[in-house]
């Protein structure tokens, strides 16, 4: 850091790297609480907000240090008011501080206030929080969390808070800021200053309007203390220049209504970010922070905590692997069985992690670690079989999509396995248990993974790739014998819904399963004989199959064909919607049922035949009936022909959906013959 500080004053002048507008202050200050403040009126406020935020404001900031380098300084003056008790765990508030690498490098929480404020007799009353009440938790070997409870809660309360973090700079990013949350913010604003030498590249986010967007110039002066290496005294220095000066604000932001097929909400909520791209000591000497792809995974191969115990020089792996794959007959046996093993021998402890958190031999020692330790410990494995094998960074769906062509590794938390058997490529993921062979699971598909070897390019995970094959055979016949109406169903599950389905047969037992299967029929089903195949074939989907039997006595049966696969209600209820509609897969379901008449019935009423298709190519719906000879045959296909939709189809996808709900829904009407 001494260095860059003297480089920079060896500068004759300092370096901006865009041309910014100039734009007028609008630098807010919220005013003193008084009894206005608890009655909130405004169009994105309704009766189902527990909470309203009524003021959110953040700023960060650079100041010169003793340390010879800068401290970002990030400020945040937030005021809530609590409308019920639904909200109340507002008011317990985490913030997380860096605490690793030494005193000197660690984040400094300072300035903190705390206050309630409840409306007593038409006076505003205020308990403010005793700063002795902050405790802290250790939450990895990185980071700590400040905690603090705000006092005297009650329904109605408005609470308010401020705090200052100061981090020491070392290439850090500048935090990044939400507008918009899970309740209604009247205002939220946020303001940026950026010395001259910093570049940052600015990522915004979102489907709301800014309602102040502007960015200026602004001069000034940053004062650096170098404390000397022993040799030399410490020395104060001077910088100036013309600083980016930015604000972005929201007013009456909606809350952020969480629909189903959503991704993460990580990736719609109105929010901006920010990544250090280079310092600009002077026009001719700018130091590029933010890498490529191929020196970032360069990095990561050397890296102890990634890459560099992927080989193993000592073979401290060799004796257990030959146990492993002994007997194994080809090249495809002998990764399974590697496979298999990890996956059935070690319990992953996070699912969200892509370093290492222990040396891998004491991974395979403990039998546990994160999602990278299990599955860089696989690869390693691998490779040590002569397998071409690599590992693979990714994005979950849940953790949010990563920009593809920036090399940020902090947007990644997760790492899989790749291996090359005769030509075939093969992901693999030993972190989860009941996964099959080259299966992965519906969260670890996000646009695109990142390899990571010489050539480190992107591995497509798309769920547009993705077809979750269903198919349901229902067969109904009088049998005379019970005088009864009986019958059989067969399920072959898709390859995902076999997962969840093994996932919880494996915390209950099958006949408990099973019941609660029965539990979705109507009370006159009666069900038996039940079996489950493939349930130990992690490869494999799942078959359901079982015996049912009904008994009809009414003069007048309503009869649903579709039993309990229909679609019982419209997945998107809402009657708008601003972000995209992001399945797990495409759906293909097919349905088909054979029944005869039921004996002393006959057809009074049956739906009619029907096909309708979504945006010509994009997806099907058919329900084609017959009623002949004393039999009625149906056969119910539903085909989604991609998993993503735009928010221009939305209107399109619920009208669609609306229409296969009300059709699945239709019942065959039975009238006893007299």
């Amino acid at each position: 850091m001494y260095k860059a500080l003297r480089v920079l004053l060896a500068c004759s002048y300092l370096l901006l790297t865009q041309n910014y507008l100039l734009a007028q202050k609008n630098d807010l200050k919220p005013g003193k609480i008084t009894p206005a403040d608890f009655v909130v009126n405004s169009p994105v406020v309704d009766s189902n907000a527990n909470a309203v935020v009524l003021w959110d404001v953040g700023s960060s900031d650079f100041e010169g240090n003793s340390n010879g380098f800068f401290t970002l300084v990030f400020k945040i003056h937030e005021r809530i008011l609590l409308r019920n008790k639904n909200a109340f765990d507002e008011a317990t508030v985490k913030v997380p501080l860096y605490a690793a690498g030494g005193p000197d490098l660690e984040e400094r929480f300072e300035d903190f206030e705390a206050t309630t404020y409840n409306l007593e007799n038409g006076q505003v009353v205020e308990t403010k929080l005793d700063k002795t009440a902050i405790f802290k938790e250790k939450y990895n070997r990185y980071s700590n969390n400040l905690k603090f409870t705000l006092p005297n809660l009650k329904e109605g309360s408005i609470i308010e808070y401020t705090y200052t973090v100061k981090s020491p700079f070392q290439h850090n990013n500048i935090r990044s800021w939400s507008f918009q949350g899970k309740y209604p913010a009247l205002w939220s604003q946020y303001k940026v200053t950026i010395p001259p030498f910093f570049n940052y590249v600015t990522l915004k986010q979102g489907y709301l309007p800014y309602f102040m967007d502007s960015v200026k110039r602004e001069f000034k002066n940053y004062s650096i203390v170098d404390p000397g290496d022993g040799n030399t005294s410490s020395q104060v220095y001077h910088l100036s220049g013309d600083a980016v000066v930015a604000w972005w604000a929201m007013k009456n932001v909606p809350a952020f209504k969480e629909e189903p097929y959503v991704s993460s909400p990580n990736n719609h909520l109105a929010r901006i970010k920010f990544q250090l791209q280079s310092i600009s000591y002077s026009s001719d000497h700018v130091t590029q922070v933010l890498k490529s792809w191929f020196n970032t995974a360069n990095d990561l191969m050397k890296d102890p905590d990634f890459g560099l115990s992927l080989s193993d020089p000592n073979g401290w792996l060799d004796d257990d692997i030959k146990k492993i794959t002994h007997g194994a007959t080809d090249a495809l046996e002998k990764a399974k069985r590697t496979f298999e093993y990890v996956r059935d021998n070690f319990v992953c402890t996070d699912h969200d992690e892509h370093y290492l958190s222990n040396p891998l031999r004491k991974t395979w020692q403990s039998k546990k670690g994160n999602v990278a330790d299990i599955n860089l410990l696989l690869t390693a494995m691998l490779i040590n079989e002569g397998f071409e094998a690599h590992p693979v960074i990714l994005s979950t769906r849940d953790n949010g999509k990563a920009m593809e062509s920036q090399a940020v590794l902090s947007q990644y938390n997760y790492v899989i396995s790749r291996v090359e058997i005769d030509s075939v490529f093969y992901l693999l993921d030993a972190s989860v248990n009941r996964l099959g062979f080259g299966k992965l699971s519906p969260n670890c598909y996000n646009g695109s993974g990142r390899i990571i070897d010489k050539m480190p390019y992107l591995i497509p995970l798309s769920t547009d790739s993705l077809v979750e094959n269903k198919t349901t055979n229902v067969f109904m016949i009088n049998d005379t014998a019970t005088n009864t109406f009986s019958g059989s169903y067969t399920s072959n599950l898709g390859y995902f819904e076999s997962l969840t389905a093994r996932d919880e047969l494996a915390k209950t037992k099958q006949e408990d399963y099973l019941k609660n299967i029965a539990k979705t029929y109507p009370a006159e089903v009666e069900i038996s004989n039940a079996e489950i195949d493939s349930l130990r074939q992690y490869d494999m989907p799942l078959a359901i199959r079982y015996d049912m039997k009904l008994q009809f006595n009414e003069d007048i049966v309503y009869f649903s064909p579709m039993f309990n696969e229909s679609w019982k209600n419209n997945p998107f209820a809402s009657a708008e919607r601003l972000y995209p509609v992001e399945m797990s897969y495409k759906i293909h379901e097919n349905y088909i049922l054979n029944m005869e008449v039921p004996k002393g019935y006959k057809v009074d009423e049956i739906p009619k035949s029907t096909r309708v298709k979504l945006n010509d190519t994009e997806g099907m719906f058919e329900y084609i009936v017959s009623n002949s000879n004393g039999f009625i045959q149906l056969y119910c296909k539903l085909y989604l022909q991609k998993a993503n939709y735009t928010p221009d189809d939305y209107e399109t996808l619920r009208n669609f959906f609306a229409y296969v709900v009300k059709k699945e829904a239709e019942q065959i009407v039975f009238k006893k013959i007299k």
